[in-house]
């Protein structure tokens, strides 16, 4: 029989030290602490929503109905030649770029009290006026292409942004959080 006189070190069994106890409750209330103050008492704003909910309102059916619009016209992939899909695009494209003045002439007439508002739609035109440039050199792309290219290299690309991914992301994040669903990009292409 071996007494603890007798035992190697690993085989006596020690409580954990008073300071160990100690530091993993502090652990643990610090935790509990965080997630009750996260579910209570944090901000719940998102930052890129705007402080005017008047706009949202205005935007949304207008952006319904040029989704209700693309979607009445012949699908892309039912276009027998390259010819007909550049005329497909280009017409969506126009309709797309005629809301997208549209939605910038409201934003321009409306008054916003936050600063931070017109920074943000700023921000989203811009993006806008890039997916609208991707359209047009898309439209360009099968205006030059031989009848004979196949198809695999008549495909529609987006221009990455400098900061990484890509413009159409945040083009519907930020319409999602305004409560502006028809106001994503359109799926003609």
């Amino acid at each position: 029989m071996t007494t603890a006189y007798d035992a190697p070190h690993d085989e006596i069994e020690r409580p954990p030290s008073k300071v160990a106890r100690l530091a993993l409750g502090i652990v643990v209330l610090a935790m509990v602490a965080m997630w009750a103050w996260i579910y209570i008492w944090a901000p719940r704003d998102n930052p890129d929503r705007l402080s005017n909910r008047a706009f949202p309102e205005v935007v949304e059916p207008r952006c319904a109905a040029l989704h209700a619009e693309i979607d009445e016209l012949p699908f892309f992939d039912t276009s027998t030649t390259i010819s007909e899909k550049a005329d497909q695009v280009a017409h969506a494209t126009e309709l797309t770029e005629r809301l997208v003045s549209d939605l910038e002439d409201e934003a321009a007439s409306t008054t916003f009290d936050d600063p931070d508002d017109e920074r943000l739609l700023d921000l989203w035109f811009g993006d806008w006026n890039a997916y609208l440039a991707d359209r047009h050199a898309y439209v360009q792309l099968l205006r030059d292409a031989p009848a004979d290219t196949p198809r695999d290299e008549l495909s529609f690309t987006l221009t990455e942004r400098s900061s990484g991914g890509f413009y159409t992301r945040t083009i519907e994040g930020f319409a999602n959080v305004n409560d502006m669903s028809s106001c994503h990009v359109p799926t003609d292409i």
